[in-house]
């Protein structure tokens, strides 16, 4: 064994710098491992892991492979349920050691583990693992758990071991540092929507700071929810989720913004790029058309329950995008009176039996055919108001 003291060193500086750096842990591990490689450590395959806030994503998986393209995997809560067992970390938890190996050249070593096995099927000869947790606690899911396998014969020499085991808290700490940060903008994204998150992650915090957008606006609301809820119970708030999903999720294919959820609704907007509006209408009545038609799909989904049938107001006008509230606590959201116009339009739509109302505004922009359903006064809004529907050969 002929370790190159030089380019180990120039390793861990590597590894130091990258974490501080990057955003970026499969090429923190690429790069990690291709240098632990010329150093002379001789690696086949390389993996690191630690938990996400994604909600959609429980743990994140990233395996270098000599010869092959890095994979980055993420394991969503149903499928960190199944891999868990099935590696060697809960067992190594329960007995409190957090350094262990595996000599692959022997063959019940590492056996009932099958991700243990899989290594050894692809050729591996010794595997190192190792678990460094943060925050002084031994759950593997609170820290980062980094394993090296080599390929040659023999396996791992006891100073290798030795260099890989010193390593892995470098290389926790800079995956820690890069894990932090996409956690912290999953969580802002997730809670607050895409465009508010990147924005309060560029520093836009101050109260009351922000901008004035041209917008589409798209309010929606359940039609009967409260009502549905004191009749059923907690049943039916259980398929919430599934029918703000099922409005929120055509808004953001469409290139919509979810500001916020208001209960059993939300508000959206398209903001309007260019000189002309009629892209961001034409997208929110997209938008609305398949929210209508995925909403069906969920009430169609839960027979013998009450129906949730889906009011989607249109509006087109300009909002105030920003930081809104008290100094210790915020929310980015919009407001202002074009909100409040499709606020009160969205009332309309149970009156008029209804399922989508337009503005005046937004008819007129949007390329698709709308019906004028009458003129109307609403609470708080000055002056008359023409509002509009998709004509009957739409869909409305």
């Amino acid at each position: 064994m002929t370790i190159d003291e030089a380019a180990l060193a120039t390793a861990r500086a590597w590894i130091v710098r990258v974490g501080l750096t990057s955003d970026d842990p499969a090429s923190l591990l690429t790069g990690a491992s291709e240098r632990l490689l010329e150093a002379g450590i001789p690696l086949v395959r390389t993996h690191i892991s630690f938990a996400t806030l994604d909600p959609c994503k429980r743990a994140e998986n990233i395996v270098w492979s000599r010869g092959h393209a890095t994979r980055r995997e993420f394991h969503d809560h149903e499928q960190f349920e199944q891999f868990f067992p099935q590696s060697p970390f809960p067992e190594m938890l329960k007995t409190g050691q957090l350094q262990r190996r595996w000599q692959l050249e022997t063959p019940d070593d590492g056996q009932g583990f099958p991700v243990i096995q899989a290594i050894r099927d692809e050729g591996a000869t010794d595997l190192v693992v190792q678990i460094v947790p943060f925050r002084g606690t031994s759950e593997i899911f609170e820290g980062f758990a980094f394993s090296a396998a080599t390929d040659r014969p023999g396996g791992f020499a006891d100073p290798e071991v030795a260099l890989l085991n010193e390593l892995a808290p470098t290389m926790a700490l800079s995956s820690y540092r890069i894990a932090t940060s996409d956690a912290l903008g999953s969580v802002l994204r997730a809670y607050l929507g895409a465009g508010p998150g990147d924005q309060i992650l560029r520093g836009r915090i101050r109260p009351g700071e922000g901008h004035r957008i041209m917008a589409a606006i798209l309010l929606a609301d359940l039609r009967g929810f409260t009502s549905a809820t004191e009749r059923e119970g907690p049943g039916v708030i259980g398929r919430l989720g599934q029918h703000l999903g099922a409005i929120a999720e055509p808004v953001e294919a469409a290139g919509g913004e979810v500001f916020k959820f208001i209960g059993d609704g939300l508000l959206a907007a398209f903001p309007v790029s260019g000189e002309t509006a009629a892209a961001a209408c034409d997208a929110a009545i997209a938008a609305a058309r398949e929210a209508m038609a995925r909403n069906d799909a969920v009430n169609t989904a839960h027979p013998g329950t009450p129906r949730l049938d889906l009011d989607i107001a249109l509006h087109l006008g300009e909002v105030f995008y920003g930081n809104i509230g008290a100094a210790s606590r915020l929310e980015f959201t919009a407001i202002g009176p074009a909100v409040n116009e499709a606020a009160r339009l969205e009332g309309l739509c149970g009156q008029l039996d209804r399922a989508i109302l337009m503005s005046e505004s937004f008819a007129r922009a949007c390329s698709a055919p709308a019906t004028s359903v009458g003129r109307f006064e609403l609470r708080g809004v000055s002056g008359i108001r023409e509002v509009f529907a998709p004509e009957a050969s739409e869909p409305a």
